[in-house]
């Protein structure tokens, strides 16, 4: 293949019309570049001897060689052994900075934040302690408790029981202050309203009843719902909380009566007695009386522990099922 040559025109081997001087044949020649697995490095193979002659524009546009030592360095320093040893001169100089500036060092910060956070952690796990050792007792409570404090209570003032003032006994007023002038006494008296006896208080204090005077009278409750009549609950202190050690307010004999209506007659569900010695809450089960619903239900006391001149109610509660 016959072509002009740059350097022979360099040289003066063209006319100045462009034509040459003299003609030649190059040998053509091409260049490989190859990879070595083991040194890394470029490999040059050409078909003759003349290598020298080829400008380094002919190098095939596509043909990159491996990165540069040099920028390997530099990218590996850049993205690793910077952000490194950053932090880890900081730790070590931290230190020291804190010294001269008068500052905690981090061992001593750590060292404390580690206490509180300890110290709130034992807190929580004792109040936690605390609480499960309480719920268990509540459950063990629960589990030994009398039959009248796991089921409802249908007398309740809160849950919208009341007490039928109309249908029951008047309250007996207690002398509570005296004034004296010139030799005359007045008396003041206070009457307790009937309405404690159905606050369901499952603690009973001394003189906190409802009385009315003699050895008989009654009670009538409109219950918070229509319910069968089932058991009936009656309460008063104990001998051993009271002030004298007896107790001869009590009552002792009573009978219970329901009430469909409040004009309606009342139906006798049983008759009681009511025992001194026993416990405060004492609970009275009714015999099968029928499916009737009572909406009231009258306590009819029918004589005391010895006291002829007044009688103590505490607490009554009324038991069943809802009608259906």
């Amino acid at each position: 293949m016959i072509r002009k040559s740059s350097r022979l025109e360099s040289s003066g081997y063209y006319s100045s019309d462009g034509q040459p001087v003299i003609s030649y044949k190059e040998t053509p020649y091409r260049r490989l570049w190859t990879r070595s697995r083991t040194q890394h490095r470029l490999r040059r193979v050409t078909t003759d001897d003349a290598k020298d002659d080829i400008p380094p524009s002919d190098i095939p546009v596509g043909d990159a060689g491996p990165p540069r030592r040099r920028s390997g360095v530099l990218r590996l320093a850049r993205n690793y052994l910077i952000p490194i040893c950053i932090p880890v001169l900081w730790i070590l100089c931290e230190p020291f900075i804190r010294q001269m500036t008068g500052g905690s060092t981090p061992s001593n910060v750590i060292s404390a934040r580690g206490n509180e956070l300890l110290e709130e952690f034992y807190a929580k796990y004792n109040e936690l302690k605390a609480r499960l050792n309480s719920y268990e007792e509540m459950m063990r409570k629960d589990a030994n408790a009398p039959l009248w404090a796991t089921v409802p209570n249908y007398a309740l003032e809160s849950a919208g029981a009341s007490v039928l003032c109309s249908a029951s006994s008047p309250s007996y007023k207690v002398k509570t202050s005296r004034v004296s002038f010139l030799g005359l006494e007045w008396g003041s008296r206070k009457a307790v309203r009937s309405h404690v006896v159905i606050e369901g208080k499952s603690e009973l204090n001394p003189g906190n009843c409802w009385a009315f005077a003699g050895q008989r009278g009654n009670l009538t409750v409109v219950l918070s719902h229509p319910v069968v009549v089932q058991s009936v609950t009656l309460g008063h202190v104990s001998k051993s909380i009271s002030p004298t050690g007896d107790i001869p307010h009590a009552p002792k004999e009573f009978s219970v009566y329901g009430m469909e209506s409040q004009e309606a007659p009342g139906i006798k569900l049983g008759s009681f007695k009511y025992n001194h010695n026993g416990p405060m809450f004492q609970n009275f089960y009714i015999s099968d009386k029928g499916d009737a619903a009572m909406t009231h239900v009258r306590l009819s006391v029918l004589s005391n522990w010895g006291d002829p001149t007044y009688t103590c109610l505490y607490s009554f509660k009324v038991h069943g099922r809802l009608a259906s």
